[in-house]
């Protein structure tokens, strides 16, 4: 009785110290983050352009939070959740390219060009743009570049892998102006931006290894410093500082801890959760829905009818995200996790 006692107390403790299966305040994030990008891309606005950095801070988080529990499938359940949408959505953009090229008159439908694109390798288009296919997924050539590091420094140490990743992301973007002048892919990978994924990590490293101290952060000052963040991030102000530093994602990096500390005491509207899980959806698909309208209903813009065509865009891309999560992205994503097990 003793024993089984003894296993009962170190069994609740594992517990308490254990991180929550589900952090609703990233997907309060991700679904803020889909729709900054949303609303940048209706261009007049001239706010939101912080989005592709938001999220690139919440992956560094959660592909930490990732690894932690789960080292050995960890790149497998990447592969699973990032590959079929995205692969999907590019065959989209292939086909367009193919019978009706002037659609996407900078879109060019090669073999060469669907298998880079297919493969996460980055090119320079006839253009000059460093885009693939589908033009969204330059940004998932990071995220296919982050992940295939931290698979690397998994397999030398899962104790030791984001402090690793941390040092290989800071020393790749301290030689970008060494091996820019190299071209792709160098060019691509070294860039500063990747250094908003070593932000997410120092933000999952603080939250790890001090959760506690941060789940008691009075609300009093975790509500401003997120709320200050996020019009820091909205209004564009923190573009000034320019230099070195990632200052989208240190600001982001507050954010997500702001949030984080309100995460016993806040409890998300459900739509938000909603959107945040289909925020990958959204992403990859709200172009379609933005040139459907601004081109053949009403142009986007400060006047009135602008401003309803944009509102009614987000709307409808954000629905078309919702459905194709449900239909499409998390039936597939069950069907490989299952696979891999």
């Amino acid at each position: 009785m003793r024993y089984e006692s003894g296993m009962a107390t170190r069994a609740s403790k594992r517990a308490q110290h254990a991180p929550p299966a589900r952090l609703d305040s990233l997907q309060v994030l991700r679904a803020v983050a889909a729709l900054a990008v949303v609303v940048f891309h209706c261009h007049w606005t001239g706010i939101a352009s912080f989005g592709v950095e938001l999220f690139f801070v919440l992956s560094g988080f959660v592909i930490c939070h990732a690894a932690a529990q789960d080292p050995r499938r960890f790149l497998a359940r990447r592969v699973a959740r990032v590959v079929p949408l995205y692969w999907l959505a590019t065959f989209g953009v292939f086909a367009i390219a193919l019978f009706a090229p002037a659609m996407v008159a900078a879109t060019h439908a090669t073999a060469a060009n669907l298998v880079r694109s297919l493969m996460f390798w980055p090119y320079v288009r006839d253009d000059g743009a460093d885009m693939p296919l589908l033009f969204l997924g330059w940004t998932l050539n990071y995220e296919a570049l982050f992940y295939a590091m931290f698979a690397l420094c998994l397999a030398i140490s899962a104790r030791l892998a984001p402090w690793l990743v941390l040092g290989l992301l800071i020393g790749a973007a301290a030689l970008h102006r060494v091996v820019a002048p190299l071209g792709d892919p160098l060019d691509f990978w070294t860039r500063p931006i990747i250094l908003n994924f070593a932000c997410g990590i120092v933000a999952w490293l603080v939250w790890h290894r001090h959760r506690a101290w941060v789940g008691q952060v009075p609300a009093a000052v975790a509500v401003p410093a997120a709320l200050i963040a996020l019009g820091v991030l909205v209004t564009g102000v923190h573009h000034r500082l320019g230099g070195f530093m990632p200052w989208s994602g240190i600001i982001s990096g507050v954010l997500l801890l702001g949030l984080l500390a309100l995460t016993a005491r806040i409890r998300w509207p459900a739509g938000l959760l909603v959107v945040g899980d289909a925020s990958y959806s959204l992403y990859l698909l709200h172009p379609y829905v933005l040139e459907a309208i601004n081109r053949k209903l009403h142009a986007f813009g400060p006047d009135p009818l602008g401003i309803a065509a944009t509102l009614g865009a987000v709307l409808a891309a954000v629905a078309l995200g919702i459905v194709v999560f449900r239909l499409v992205e998390r039936p597939s994503n069950r069907a490989l996790r299952r696979l891999i097990g």
